[in-house]
């Protein structure tokens, strides 16, 4: 279930791109939510691993999307602005891609854990 998940959420992410690449304009509001939500989420990771004192699966495919922001941030042209228009609903949207993320691993699968009804379940709460 968990690989179908990602598979889902990864194409879904890969879509909004081809979209952007096809139509441009404010469908940039996508790719960059979608960059705001990944970097988060590796933060968690990075949360995760000192919390837990663990390494947890993810924290090291999160250093090429921490590299996405500043390259965004760093080297987007000077004169291409990111408008209010495009960046507050792409950090809506990424933020609350992350809260949905942050919230739905530990309370659902924690759930499905604490009744043991999951035997695909991770070891720890959304880690295999």
């Amino acid at each position: 279930m968990f690989f179908w998940f990602n598979a889902g959420y990864f194409a879904v992410m890969i879509a909004s791109v081809v979209l952007y690449d096809l139509l441009g304009g404010l469908f940039v509001i996508l790719p960059l939510a979608w960059v705001i939500e990944r970097a988060c989420n590796g933060l968690w990771h990075l949360w995760w691993t000192i919390h837990y004192r663990e390494y947890s699966p993810g924290l090291v495919t999160s250093i090429p999307m921490w590299m996405n922001v500043y390259f965004i941030v760093r080297y987007r042209p000077a004169s291409e602005d990111i408008p209010p228009a495009v960046l507050w609903p792409a950090l809506a949207i990424g933020l609350a891609f992350t809260a949905f993320l942050v919230v739905y691993i530990p309370v659902v699968k924690g759930r499905a854990l604490k009744r043991g009804t999951n035997d695909n379940a991770p070891d720890r709460v959304g880690m295999k």
